[in-house]
């Protein structure tokens, strides 16, 4: 069965970071579904009925109200076991895990989420989920996704952000994920995102493979494998993260944050910006002043 690569959702032409589906159905379904990819992290709830999850090749099992851990770029495809289903799938990229102030801590509890074989436990079960309030977050963010008020994406996150905690702390519990590669994986991470940020205006792949004594191409493709994004567009979220907060708090024109920043163009830097933020600058700034105004 040949896998296809489902790419990203648009709205716009521009990628959603998050996006949530509710899938109901009583019809008999064919097994399996053709195997697909993606760039989103998926976490999977059945909220009624017993499914089976085909994830590169093998087949697990995921009972109603268990919770089920999908990474970037893993083969799978899903099967109910009853007629009656309902599946909550929640899809987000792992950069919304990321975050312009996250400490080398946090980098350390993410590339677990991230990392490309992770090995740790996939599926949790309703009984291990039991006086965790997971339930109750998939519920929440259910009920955000469906009623669409205004900031629901914003809650849609905040929920994706409490499972993930929770999962991090239940494989920390149980010492999963301690691998030798991952932790030379985590240490090359940390580096290359220290001197990044000290270096944000005019860093260079080659400077930071120079300063990591590693070879450009070595770099280049383990950066990518483990932080399951390019160098540069690691740079550009980067970039696009600190120039939010000179919007945020500055009356500086965009061409200066642009070029302050380490954008070539404003142009680069505005098609950059709403790209990963769903947002041009200056709607961002209008926003933040709108805001405030109503405090």
């Amino acid at each position: 069965m040949q896998a296809f690569d489902e790419g990203r959702k648009k709205v716009n032409n521009l990628p959603l970071a998050v996006q949530c589906l509710l899938m109901n159905g009583n019809e008999p379904q064919k097994r399996w579904p053709r195997l697909h990819y993606h760039d989103y992290i998926e976490l999977l709830y059945p909220v009624k009925g017993d499914y089976e999850v085909n994830l590169n090749g093998t087949v697990h099992q995921m009972p109603e109200g268990s919770v089920f851990i999908i990474n970037a770029g893993e083969q799978h495809a899903t099967f109910a076991k009853s007629g009656d289903r309902s599946l909550f799938c929640i899809k987000f990229l792992p950069q919304v895990l990321y975050s312009s102030e996250q400490t080398v801590t946090e980098m350390e509890q993410t590339i677990p989420f991230i990392f490309e074989k992770f090995g740790v436990q996939r599926c949790f079960l309703k009984d291990e989920l039991a006086d965790t309030g997971i339930p109750e977050v998939f519920r929440e963010i259910i009920k955000e996704n469906t009623e669409q008020r205004f900031g629901y994406e914003l809650a849609i996150r905040s929920g994706v952000l409490k499972v993930f905690s929770w999962v991090i702390r239940f494989w920390h519990e149980h010492g999963a994920g301690d691998t030798a590669e991952k932790t030379k994986g985590l240490e090359l991470i940390a580096r290359v995102k220290e001197y990044v940020e000290q270096n944000l205006a005019d860093v260079t792949l080659s400077e930071v493979a120079r300063v990591c004594g590693l070879s450009y191409s070595y770099l280049s493709r383990t950066f990518k494998r483990v932080a399951q994004m390019s160098f540069s567009d690691y740079v550009n979220f980067a970039r696009v993260n600190a120039s939010m907060k000179l919007l945020a708090t500055t009356e500086r024109n965009i061409t200066d944050i642009a070029l302050t920043c380490g954008f070539s163009s404003t142009s680069y830097y505005i098609y950059t910006f709403k790209k990963l933020k769903n947002i041009s600058p200056n709607g961002f700034r209008k926003m933040m002043k709108q805001t405030k105004n109503r405090r």
